[in-house]
Order: C-alpha cells, then sequence, then structure tokens
C-alpha cells in the first residue's frame, strides 16, 4: 500500500474512532456540568460525520471504493479506540486526531493530487484544533478553573 493511502485510511479510522468516542462521551454526561458537555460531545461527535464522509469520498475517488474495507476499517478504528480508552482523557481523542491529519497532509504533498485534498485534509486538522481548544477550556487549560471533563471509561 502506498504511503499516501496508508496515511488517508488511518486518518478515516481516526476519525471514526474520534466520533464513537464522543458520541460515547455525550452519552456518559453526568453531574452538574451536565447539559454543557452533553452538548459539547453531542457537536464533537456531529461535526465528524461529514469529515468522515468527505474523506471515504476522497479516497474512493483516488484510490476506489475497494480500498474502504468495513471490516479493516471498524479494526483499525478498534485500535484506535482501546488506545484512547487507556489515555483517559478526551484531550487524546483530538491530538490523535490532529497527528494523523498532519501525517496525511504531509504525505499528500508528495503525492500528485487535486489542490483540495490538501485543503480537506488541512480543514480536519483546522476542525480538531478547535475541538482541542474547546476541550482545554472545559478541562481548565493552563491554569483555568474549570472541572475535569468526564474521563473516558
Amino acid at each position: 500500500m502506498n504511503q499516501q493511502l496508508a496515511a488517508m485510511l488511518n486518518l478515516w479510522a481516526c476519525l471514526r474512532a474520534a466520533h464513537h468516542m464522543y458520541w460515547t462521551l455525550h452519552w456518559q454526561s453526568r453531574g452538574p456540568n451536565f447539559y454543557g458537555d452533553h452538548e459539547l460531545f453531542g457537536r464533537l461527535y456531529e461535526e465528524r460525520v461529514k469529515e468522515i464522509d468527505d474523506l471515504a469520498e476522497l479516497i474512493a475517488g483516488h484510490y476506489g471504493a475497494d480500498k474502504l474495507n468495513p471490516v479493516m476499517a471498524w479494526q483499525a478504528a478498534m485500535d484506535k479506540i482501546n488506545t484512547l480508552s487507556k489515555a483517559g482523557s478526551p484531550l487524546a481523542i483530538a491530538q490523535m486526531v490532529l497527528e494523523a491529519a498532519e501525517a496525511a497532509n504531509s504525505a499528500s504533498a508528495s503525492g500528485k493530487f487535486p489542490a483540495g485534498t490538501q485543503n480537506l485534509i488541512s480543514g480536519i486538522g483546522t476542525n480538531h484544533l478547535n475541538a482541542l481548544y474547546l476541550l482545554q477550556q472545559r478541562m481548565g487549560g493552563a491554569g483555568g478553573a474549570a472541572p475535569a471533563a468526564p474521563a473516558m471509561r
């Protein structure tokens, strides 16, 4: 498998794992900050759906729809979910996707893709920088006084 395809499939798996993890945190929200957490995680999981779809369509367009193997995709996403579950913090979700987006962006820069490919991947990265910011604010940021967001269970 070539480097560009591998990086895009990895990003796709990360997005699917992020969607699942944010969705689960949305359901698990409780306590005095329930409503805010419920809404934040709802926003974060809902935003992943378009990214997952757009990236899958890009992969299908560049490499063929057969590269979007559902069993392999869920196995890769489950590997990410297992890693994230051990991390114990919602921040790890956004950080994982950011790293995968950076790798995919670097890989796509070396390929012969239309500018839109890098724009899509860069947009995903930007979206996850925003998610990271929101999660850091929720968790108190640098020296903030907000209570910690729910731990991933």
